[in-house]
């Protein structure tokens, strides 16, 4: 569970997450922004991570000022090291708060790490990064569609002057893209697929929906992704299109496919492109802390790119050894939030249905967990014995058979060909999508995963809630109401999960 506001009370923790923007929208003081360093790492140079930066240097600048103490350099001695606040034990040089966050900005963080290019994700790091050059680049990192849009739309000497290294720019700031599902090439063990941003921190991006765009155009947003769930949803008649266009509160009509799958005569066919957002792994390198970060993402039950439960495929794992420990997530509005107006959002109720697939998978992952442990105990009593016996029998000069049945390669059959001959190691469905009906389609999968069977499968984990768009009218706040309506959920779905309403200012430990 989070620690908040101090590390005193908790269990040697790793991560720590500095909130300088909790909300998403209206007021601009307040949208997405967060700090994350590893504990151990200390206040050095390039030490901590920016994950979004819809606002920056004034939030830092506005803790800075909260927690410094008074009198600087006249009753108290500079330079000084913070004793509270989230930037507790970093040593400060001057009076001033502005000053102080001008080198935190510099000095202390050297990478960015963007979910999406949407404004209240990026404004502050881009007019921050032209006042404030430091001696080597900024680093934005992110799926390439990202970086495309950073390339076309923001650092295009129009909207915003060229920072970037490329095309001649100021080189202030230099891209990297990063490879969807982390690459292969790089780390090992539990650290595989994982890039090194700072000293101590890894990192791996997966993509995920952030809804859909209504306005008629050639497809473009996602496609330099080269994902093939990038496409243009409209142009597949799939069964999952149909069921979603069809509900009362999906999407409206214009994304209902003909019956054919395709525009009737004298028809102009709608097109329909999908938003790509981001989900963050960030690992503490030394001790294998984990904290999952999403962008702005929608449900995948009606998402026409549904991809969430990749994300919570790679997290169960990591949940059921304790390495990943908070989900960072948006909730953008409460339950009264109709599913055709969440514009690629979450609401509470859909919150928990995430949660409920998070749980599965976590379920699964713990009894894979304890099949492998008696195989493991199994295996070495195994190589126990073949030890022994190598010692004390005497071997033939014909060479000994295999160990296990399982080692002897299996004799191909006179009938059909193997699995092999016609896959490329994976199993698909042999006859077309379109001549099955959805009930022969979702019968053809894996049946849906029970209920879990043991009590509270998230018991472990803190659930953070970001992205909180304030109503600001009188009455009960937007954060109140979606809290008190996670609550509601949970007593019900008895996932034992801690929820937390992020705020401005808050730190958290992990």
């Amino acid at each position: 569970m989070a620690k908040q506001d101090g590390t005193e009370n908790a269990s040697q923790p790793a991560l720590q997450v500095i909130v300088l923007g909790s909300g998403g929208g209206p007021q601009e003081h307040n949208v997405t922004a967060f700090l994350v360093r590893p504990v151990k790492s200390g206040w050095t140079k390039g030490s901590i991570v920016a994950l979004d930066a819809g606002v920056h240097l004034s939030a830092i600048t506005r803790i800075l000022e909260d927690t410094q103490p008074q009198g600087l350099g006249v009753d108290v001695a500079l330079p000084h090291v913070l004793a509270s606040g989230p930037f507790a034990g970093m040593e400060i040089h001057s009076s001033s708060a502005s000053t102080n966050a001008a080198y935190v900005t510099r000095h202390l963080i050297d990478t960015y790490l963007i979910t999406h290019p949407h404004l209240d994700h990026i404004s502050g790091f881009v007019i921050n990064t032209a006042g404030l050059p430091g001696t080597r680049p900024k680093r934005i990192a992110g799926l390439p569609s990202t970086i495309s849009a950073f390339k076309t739309h923001i650092f295009n000497n129009i909207i915003w002057p060229n920072l970037s290294d490329e095309n001649n720019g100021a080189g202030l700031v230099t891209y990297t893209r990063l490879v969807e599902g982390g690459s292969p090439a790089l780390g090992e063990g539990d650290g595989k697929g994982y890039l090194e941003v700072s000293d101590e921190l890894t990192v791996k991006v997966f993509s995920v929906s952030h809804g859909h765009c209504i306005e008629k155009h050639t497809h473009r947003g996602s496609t330099s992704s080269s994902r093939l769930g990038s496409m243009d949803a409209s142009s597949l008649a799939s069964p999952r299109v149909a069921q979603v266009s069809n509900t009362g509160s999906g999407p409206p009509s214009i994304f209902r496919p003909s019956p054919a799958g395709h525009a009737s005569s004298g028809q102009e066919w709608e097109s329909v492109c999908v938003y790509d957002s981001s989900a963050y792994f960030i690992r503490d390198a030394v001790s294998g802390r984990e904290v999952l970060m999403f962008g702005d993402v929608e449900p995948d039950s009606i998402s026409l790119s549904p991809r969430n439960l990749g994300v919570w495929q790679e997290a169960a794992p990591r949940i059921a050894n304790g390495n990943l420990t908070a989900i960072f997530i948006e909730c953008s509005y409460d339950d009264s939030q109709t599913d055709d107006r969440l514009f690629g959002h979450l609401t509470p109720r859909y919150v928990i249905q995430e949660l409920k697939v998070l749980a599965n998978e976590v379920e699964l992952a713990r009894q894979s967990l304890a099949k492998l442990e008696p195989n493991k105990k199994r295996k070495r009593e195994l190589d126990q014995a073949s030890r022994k016996a190598s010692r004390t029998v005497p071997r033939s000069n014909q060479d000994d058979g295999p160990i296990s049945p399982r080692s002897i390669r299996p004799q191909r059959s006179s009938g059909s060909p193997s699995l092999s001959e016609h896959s490329h190691g994976s199993p698909h469905i042999a006859t077309p999508t379109a001549e099955l009906s959805l009930g022969e389609f979702e019968a053809s999968m894996v049946p849906p995963l029970p209920r879990w069977r043991m009590p509270n499968p998230l018991e472990s984990l803190s659930v953070v809630i970001i992205h909180v768009k304030e109503k600001l009218s009188d009455g009960e706040t937007a954060r109140d109401t979606i809290f008190n309506e996670l609550l509601e959920h949970e007593k019900e779905a008895g996932l034992g999960c801690e929820f937390i309403i992020s705020k401005m200012g808050q730190s958290l430990v992990f």
